[in-house]
């Protein structure tokens, strides 16, 4: 493996900071983070992959893609990875768990647990390149793991399981190891009051003025 600072290997700009954890963010970060590692073979474990390296356009050793926009005839005769996103769950604490602080002013500031997942189907011809490229995925994922979850500020960013292979449903040619990923996050925002916080008021103040008369 490279012996790069694997921080220095991402060069993405995280978007989880400004807009929060989103399905496309983290489809499109699992791509990003994949092609990253396929186009340099000194990156590669399996000697297998250093012929297929990622290069943009019809070119390319190996495709990456979008389960949403990927057909069987995209893959042709190359390996593929294939990313698509499993269910989200947010994570329920107790009756109030939403609730985080009270500021001064009233405003009350809120945080949600969430938890989800992504499958990487690793496609190959045969059987022993989908496992040889499964190989690859999952020890890509599971060695960086920790600096991703870091360097996207996630709670967890872990390597799931790893599937046996089997043929790919839509295309009969292939055979597909899925690699799933599972990550954790925190979603925090505040509300603001639109009117002062109301004060305590008593009964006998309501009523004094008719009293007084």
């Amino acid at each position: 493996m490279s012996t790069v600072d694997p921080e220095d290997r991402i060069r993405l700009v995280s978007n989880l900071c400004s807009l929060g954890n989103r399905p496309i963010i983290m489809t499109s970060l699992m791509r990003l983070l994949l092609i990253d590692h396929f186009c340099r073979d000194d990156d590669l474990e399996n000697v297998e992959f250093h012929e297929r390296l990622f290069r943009y356009g019809e070119e390319t050793g190996i495709l990456i893609e979008d389960a949403t926009v990927w057909t069987p005839e995209k893959t042709q005769q190359r390996p593929a990875v294939i990313i698509k996103r499993n269910r989200w769950q947010c994570i329920k604490r107790g009756t109030l768990d939403s609730v985080k602080d009270v500021t001064a002013e009233g405003n009350t500031r809120h945080v949600k647990l969430w938890r989800g997942s992504h499958t990487l189907f690793c496609l190959a011809k045969e059987g022993a390149e989908a496992e040889i490229l499964g190989d690859e995925v999952y020890r890509f994922f599971e060695h960086f793991g920790p600096v991703f979850r870091r360097y996207f500020g996630l709670l967890a960013f872990d390597l799931a399981y790893v599937d046996g292979p089997s043929e790919v449903e839509e295309s009969s040619e292939h055979y597909a190891v899925p690699v799933t990923v599972g990550y954790g996050w925190d979603d925090t925002w505040l509300l603001y009051q639109r009117a002062p916080k109301i004060k305590k008021i008593k009964i006998s103040e309501i009523y004094s003025p008719f009293l007084t008369q």
